[in-house]
């Protein structure tokens, strides 16, 4: 497994020319849900993904932060705050995230 090299800051994330890019990620959800644990806070990062769940075949990979949830700005929640809008939300998932652009 992963494991984030370093914390990073939401200002480092949103820094302009900073290594990291944000990517769309559509994720429906099936009968056991969506495939991936959140962690951290301020920003929460994608800690798991199922490999053979929505998420890994949506594009999501260990180590993205999460910037967004069906549209609600979150860099600034705990995973708390984000797991409960995932799953209090629609079945089909849209995610902005940000990686390290390597």
């Amino acid at each position: 497994m992963q494991v984030l090299k370093k914390p990073v800051t939401n200002e480092e994330l949103l820094t302009p020319g900073a290594p990291y890019i944000k990517k769309t990620l559509t994720i429906v959800g099936d009968a056991v849900g969506w495939g991936f644990v959140v962690r951290g806070g301020q920003p929460c990062h994608i800690q798991a993904v199922d490999p053979g769940g929505p998420a890994a075949a949506a594009g999501m990979k260990v180590c993205q932060f999460v910037y967004s949830v069906n549209g609600m700005y979150v860099l600034h929640l705990d995973y708390q705050t984000v797991s409960n809008l995932i799953v209090t939300g629609p079945r089909t998932l849209v995610l902005e995230v940000m990686e390290g652009d390597e």
